[in-house]
């Protein structure tokens, strides 16, 4: 018994040590502002619009190692230095070499699948992609892997010149970078799903767990969403400390609790977890600078620290933006009925770009689960189709509109054995089982056919401002060219959807 309790806490007891470890060394790697100095204190990129007073700018100049900062623009459009891609994706994939190593070190079925084929494995692993659950707890779908998603984006956030200084409201600044963030977030997340350097090719992850989309779709939108809550956070709880206080624990710690993502997307940089741009560091001479500005602002001898100023359009800014979004992104949810007999629900992405006033190209994903099935078997459908969109009145606040697309449709219907799984499962825990850890075709029997699907219908736009709308009801006759799935008949379907749209370009 001991020797199994330490089999299972070992590995997790390593991987919390060398991230502790790790991440203090990380944050302890930056050189000092001088051999008595133990924190940096402002970068040379223009300053937020959270920033110094210019009143206390200039007292800065006697710690600071760069000059430059006090000739910098304060308006950050003008920075117009490229994206860093080199650090950005270097840090990306340091973050997800980290995560690799965690898995290696806790989990025995990752570790056995580095045993076969690679290639081949790899490649069963990306084909059984379907359906919307992956079989990961709550805590893991929901929390940890939207925390992913924000780490990457804050990773594309630092290594953005010129978006690497927004706060919450910044107005469209702020949207444009949040945007960039996801592209960012959703690519290196796919890459961790089903990329050379992901689950599926490093634990064949696929191959033994339900095969979902869910962190293809969550990561990315949940990710950001996290991103946006840290960012309120530290506009109204954490900047309004640091004009009250210069004890460094507590700032030390605003900042790194109420932005935990961000804070280990510094130390994939090699910076101290609560280093934020254009903001006074809270040790050594940085600390005392800011014991002196407080004293000052408590006398009434000086301003406040920092204060939020919204950002000034200059009058060459008078941009018009069209009615008529040229880019749509959407996430939808849907119920389909199957006139031959059953019924699915689920939900899906989609992507329009705009190539006349009135007409749109398309691109769908989707997937739905069957309902109803019996006990210890599951069926699911996913869609993959493009086309075209006709929208008469875009421009206008409701907006009708008809489609057409065309593409594939995949039906799987899985029967699992529950009690043969459990067998093989505690035969493998007790060493007395297989040599490998069980896969899902172990234990489980799937049929599935892949065929041409069309879809039409039409539905009804609301405008919701500039930046969103939903699609209130999109109706469409579905059909495929596949034959039925032993009690799935999905040859002719209607579905209902109703979703919330990204307009991009219209602000």
């Amino acid at each position: 018994m001991l020797t199994r309790y330490l089999n299972q806490a070992f590995p997790a007891a390593l991987g919390v040590f060398v991230f502790l470890w790790g991440g203090a060394s990380v944050a302890t790697q930056m050189r000092p502002l001088t051999e008595d100095f133990d924190d940096l204190y402002i970068y040379t990129i223009p300053t937020l619009p959270l920033h110094e007073n210019a009143a206390l700018s200039a007292p800065t100049a006697r710690v600071s190692d760069s000059p430059a900062q006090h000739d910098a623009d304060l308006d950050p459009d003008a920075n117009a230095a490229p994206f860093q891609w080199k650090p950005a994706l270097q840090q990306a994939f340091f973050f997800t070499g980290f995560m690799h190593g965690y898995r290696l070190a806790t989990e025995a079925q990752t570790r056995d699948a580095l045993n076969g084929h690679w290639w081949r494995n790899y490649r069963q692993s990306i084909g059984e992609l379907r359906g919307w659950d992956d079989g990961d707890t709550f805590m893991t779908s929901y929390i940890a892997h939207p925390f992913e998603g924000a780490i990457f984006g804050y990773i594309e956030q630092q290594n953005d010149p010129r978006y690497s200084r927004v706060m919450w409201g910044d107005g469209r600044k702020y949207w444009i970078s949040r945007l960039r963030a996801m592209a960012f977030s959703a690519a290196m997340s796919t890459q961790w799903t089903l990329g050379p350097a992901s689950e599926a090719s490093i634990g064949n992850v696929q191959l033994r767990d339900s095969p979902g989309f869910v962190d293809l779709v969550g990561t990315p939108i949940f990710g950001t969403m996290v991103m946006i809550a840290e960012d309120v956070a530290d506009r109204y709880l954490v900047a309004p400390l640091e004009n009250r206080t210069a004890n460094r624990p507590a700032l030390a710690f605003s900042r790194m609790f109420l932005s935990p993502t961000r804070s280990f997307a510094n130390l994939m940089a090699f910076k101290y977890p609560w280093h934020r741009e254009g903001r006074l560091g809270i040790n050594g001479e940085n600390n005392k600078l800011r014991k002196e500005m407080l004293r000052d602002y408590e006398d009434g001898a000086g301003p406040a620290l920092f204060e939020y100023t919204p950002p000034k359009k200059r009058a060459s800014e008078a941009t018009i933006y069209p009615l008529a979004a040229p880019i749509e992104l959407e996430s939808s949810a849907h119920y389909e009925t199957f006139l031959g007999g059953g019924s699915c629900i689920g939900g899906g992405g989609s992507g329009a770009v705009r190539i006349k006033p009135s007409w749109q190209l398309i691109t769908e994903v989707s997937g739905c689960l069957v309902i109803n099935m019996p006990h210890e078997q599951s069926g699911d459908s996913m869609l993959y189709q493009v086309g075209t969109r006709w929208t008469p009145r875009a421009s206008r606040r409701v907006s009708p509109f008809l489609q057409m697309t065309v593409g594939g449709r995949r039906i799987t219907h899985e029967i699992d054995d529950e009690a043969k799984r459990v067998a093989l499962l505690k035969e493998w825990d007790e060493g007395a089982g297989p040599i490998h850890y069980p896969k899902r075709n172990d234990w489980s029997v799937e049929n599935q056919q892949n065929g041409l699907a069309l879809s039409a219908g039409g539905g009804v736009d609301i405008a919701l401002g500039r930046a969103f709308a939903w699609r209130v009801g999109n109706l469409e006759y579905t059909h495929s060219w596949l034959g039925d799935v032993d009690q799935i008949h999905a040859a002719n379907g209607l579905r209902v959807s109703s979703s919330l749209v990204l307009k991009i370009g219209t602000w």
